[in-house]
């Protein structure tokens, strides 16, 4: 575990950034309706919900938990235009004034997440749909989530 932990860091913190730089502004998604600064803002806000910096109601069932973890954990693709937890289809206002700004705050974000991660491993925050994670187990959420939206823009080929 302890290896695959050091390789899921590794990747959020080297590969990702090294991906981010192929991200343009006129990119089109493969599918749903993000542009591709949205995804990044989106990225940012899941870490911040990770790290516990606001909360969201968890809408899946207790007993559906350890199999929603599981899903989550895994390197595997997700799937696509799942709803958001609150149901809305809608854009969220952008925060950043372009994507640059933008993939800047992510790594940033990364990097804070990271130190995060590494303090305080066992730290708890819900997730929408999984439950209640560690930051742990919210590290490997990421790497999946990250994935499934560097996929949307063909930043990798689904799936690597």
């Amino acid at each position: 575990m302890e290896q695959n932990i050091q390789e899921v860091e590794t990747y959020l913190s080297a590969t990702v950034p090294a991906l981010l730089v192929k991200l343009t502004p006129a990119q089109k998604p493969l599918w749903g309706k993000m542009t591709p600064q949205h995804m990044v803002e989106h990225l940012i806000v899941v870490y911040k919900l990770s790290m516990g910096r606001f909360s969201v109601p968890i809408i899946s069932k207790e007993e559906e938990w350890p199999k929603l973890k599981e899903y989550l954990m895994k390197d595997s693709p997700m799937r696509r235009n799942v709803s958001a937890p609150d149901g809305k289809s809608d854009l969220q206002p952008l925060k950043f004034a372009d994507l640059d700004e933008a993939k800047q705050n992510f790594i940033a974000e990364t990097a804070t997440f990271l130190r995060f991660f590494e303090a305080q491993p066992e730290f708890i925050s819900n997730h929408p749909y999984g439950g209640p994670l560690t930051a742990q187990e919210w590290l490997f959420c990421h790497r999946k989530h990250i994935k499934h939206h560097f996929i949307q823009f063909d930043l990798i080929p689904d799936y690597e």
